[in-house]
C-alpha cells in the first residue's frame, strides 16, 4: 500500500453574496444622493462615477460580509490581519457608484486596501444575447462580462467570467483588493449598467 497524502496549495478566493432586499433599497437611496465625482481616482473608461456616503445599516452589513470572508478563507484572513497596524480595525474606506454605457469598459486593475467588492444593481443586457451580436464573432472576449484574472500553481493565467443579466442583479462579489479584475463593454443598449463598488481598509 502506498502511503500518501494530497497537498493543495493555498490560494485566494472570493465570496458571492446575495444582497438582501433591505440593503438593496438602502443602496438605491445612497445612489440617489451620491455626491462628488469619483472618476479621477478610478481606472475605468466609463461615463460617470460618484462617491457615496454609507448608511450605518450598510456599514454593518459589509462588516458582517468581511467576517464571513474570514470564516471561509481563514488563512487569507489571518495573513491580512498581520498587515493591520496595532490599534486599527478593518472598516469601509471607499464607496462609489458607476454608470457604464455601451462601448465603455473597465480595464484590468486592482484596488487599494485589504478587500474590495462589487454589487451589481442594474443590468441592461444579457451576455447570452451579446454573444450573438456580429461583433462577438471577431473577438474572444466575453462581451459585457465581469472577469477575474489569476494564476494557478503552474504559473498559468486563468480567467473566471461572470456573465451579465437580470439574474445577477443584487449579487455581490467580495475579494482581496489585489486581485485583478476587469469589465468588458456591451452593445446595442442605451440603458446604463449600474454597479456599486467599495474597498475595505485598516483605519
Amino acid at each position: 500500500m502506498i502511503e500518501s497524502r494530497p497537498i493543495v496549495p493555498q490560494n485566494d478566493g472570493w465570496l458571492e453574496v446575495r444582497v438582501p432586499k433591505n440593503i438593496m433599497d438602502d443602496l438605491w437611496g445612497m445612489i440617489d444622493t451620491a455626491g462628488r465625482d469619483a472618476k479621477f481616482k478610478l481606472a475605468g473608461n466609463i461615463s460617470a462615477s460618484k462617491e457615496m456616503s454609507a448608511t450605518d445599516t450598510f456599514k454593518k452589513f459589509i462588516g458582517d460580509v468581511t467576517k464571513e470572508y474570514g470564516e471561509h478563507f481563514k488563512y487569507k484572513a489571518s495573513e491580512m490581519i498581520t498587515m493591520i497596524p496595532e490599534g486599527s480595525s478593518i472598516q469601509l474606506n471607499d464607496l462609489w457608484v458607476n454608470w457604464q454605457y455601451q462601448h465603455e469598459f473597465n480595464p484590468s486593475h486592482v484596488h487599494f486596501g485589504l478587500y474590495s467588492f462589487v454589487i451589481w444593481m442594474k443590468m441592461p443586457v444579457e451576455t447570452t444575447d451579446q454573444m450573438q451580436l456580429p461583433i462577438a464573432k471577431s473577438t474572444s472576449s466575453c462581451l459585457s462580462c465581469f472577469q477575474f484574472e489569476y494564476f494557478n500553481t503552474f504559473g498559468q493565467k486563468r480567467l473566471f467570467n461572470y456573465p451579465m443579466g437580470k439574474e445577477i442583479e443584487g449579487l455581490m462579489v467580495f475579494f482581496p483588493a489585489v486581485m485583478n479584475h476587469l469589465v468588458y463593454p456591451f452593445y446595442d443598449s442605451t440603458e446604463p449598467r449600474i454597479s456599486v463598488a467599495g474597498n475595505m481598509a485598516w483605519m
